[in-house]
């Protein structure tokens, strides 16, 4: 397995049936803005402030995506950015944790669940981490029926942070083995 700073150096463009994944640069800072400064958007995530402006998609590109596996995710017909999927690395290298989220005008059609197959298949086929985890807010149930189809199985409730909220929230843990992914 490579190590972190390799690996994020190369992330390579990710193609689905009806998206493109790709590193999210300055040319997106104004989706990005419009999407996670959207508050069912921010309040679902847990390091995303509320309000969300530029200076905050600007430090997002600069600190974040350097540092983590992170897709901009496009509508392949039109190369419109439709949201964000990655994963962060814990400690140790061996996991990582899934996130992700959409623009509203994209929810219900399968989109999340399409880039996640594909980011989870890169993390442990390309990258070779051995499990990841995720969490959702227990407010979302759309978020775990994602993590479901993407053969996630709950470990538990927990309390997470949620920055937007400005407190700690209900949330459901959720992980995933290498050779159990779909």
């Amino acid at each position: 397995m490579q190590n972190n700073q390799t690996r994020t150096l190369d992330r390579p463009i990710l193609k689905t049936d009806r998206l493109k994944l790709r590193r999210p640069d300055t040319g997106d800072i104004a989706s990005i803005v419009a999407i996670a400064g959207d508050w069912e958007v921010s309040r679902r995530l847990g390091r995303v402030p509320h309000p969300y402006g530029e200076k905050d998609a600007v430090f997002f590109l600069g600190t974040v995506v350097p540092k983590e596996w992170t897709w901009a995710i496009t509508w392949l017909e039109t190369g419109e950015l439709i949201g964000m999927v990655g994963l962060s690395p814990a400690p140790g290298d061996q996991t990582a944790e899934l996130g992700y989220y959409l623009s509203p005008r994209f929810w219900g059609i399968g989109v999340a669940t399409e880039a996640g197959k594909a980011v989870v298949h890169h993390g442990f086929v390309a990258i070779g981490f051995q499990s990841l985890i995720s969490h959702y807010f227990s407010d979302n149930p759309a978020s775990g029926r994602v993590l479901r189809k993407l053969g996630f199985i709950e470990t538990g409730p927990v309390t997470r942070p949620c920055l937007a909220v400005g407190s700690m929230q209900p949330s459901v843990e959720m992980h995933l083995d290498r050779g159990r992914s779909g």
